[in-house]
């Protein structure tokens, strides 16, 4: 029988085999391997980094509450610094001719009775502890000194007026005093000229109301926190706004009836 001979690989087909083992992929030509496919194509491989929203809270509010600390002891130092300024006479109204200052330390609450002024209308002593209104109040008739000093004591500037002084003069003063915040303005029995005006410790007796003093001394003194013992009181009493005392009879309590 005849050998068999062992299939033979023509030529063509060993250049083509050694072609094909000798090709390199692109990334082989590249001098790299091939990249490993992502696993979350959807999804970004560089990590984002969260706003630590706690901590910044936690730093405004420690900024707030140190700022509120901060702010409570300037107040209190400035409080502290103006507890007894209103007995110094205050250069800007010493300035002001013919305006007198009288230190009026004393100024308890009373529950009764009157209080014997060291003047009239009286700039500053003990006084009851219901206040007049003085938001600005025009009263037709002549209140109590004891509520008015304690409005006083609240940086009102209280003028006061000759009764029987004529109406142009009147409706002029009502002028500047009606709706003005810590104003107050009535008639005054006995007073020695036709107009006075008193703050606390202050005082200034004019005869026109066109005098230009009267101005002076309402932007000098109507609540400065250097002449006001009571800075920062109200000065709202709708009570006695609507049922004030009268010239001699304080009240200590809103009105009845």
């Amino acid at each position: 029988m005849a050998q068999r001979k062992p299939p033979t690989t023509s030529s063509a087909s060993r250049k083509t085999s050694a072609s094909s083992a000798t090709r390199k992929t692109p990334a082989a030509k590249a001098g790299g391997t091939r990249p490993t496919a992502k696993k979350n194509p959807g999804k970004s491989i560089v990590n984002q980094k969260q706003t630590p929203w706690a901590l910044i809270a936690t730093v405004v509010v420690v900024v707030v509450f140190a700022a509120a600390i901060i702010v409570y002891a300037v107040t209190k130092s400035s409080h502290k610094a103006n507890a007894t300024s209103y007995l110094n006479e205050l250069s800007d109204a010493k300035a002001i001719p013919g305006v007198t200052f009288k230190q009026e330390a004393s100024r308890n609450h009373i529950s009764s009775g009157t209080v014997n002024y060291d003047s009239s209308p009286p700039v500053g002593g003990n006084h009851s502890g219901y206040w007049a209104d003085c938001t600005g109040t025009v009263y037709p008739n002549a209140i109590a000194n004891e509520n008015a000093v304690h409005m006083l004591e609240h940086g009102a500037v209280w003028i006061t007026y000759k009764p029987g002084l004529a109406k142009s003069e009147v409706d002029a003063l009502s002028k500047m005093v009606n709706g003005v915040d810590r104003m107050a303005m009535s008639p005054y029995p006995g007073l020695k000229t036709n107009i006075s005006l008193q703050a606390w410790g202050y005082q200034l007796f004019v005869d026109k109301s066109s005098d230009p003093r009267i101005q002076q001394f309402i932007d000098a003194l109507r609540y400065n926190p250097k002449t006001t013992p009571e800075y920062g009181a109200d000065c709202s009493q709708p009570t006695f706004k609507q049922h004030p005392s009268t010239f001699g009879n304080p009240l200590f309590a809103p009105a009845t009836g």
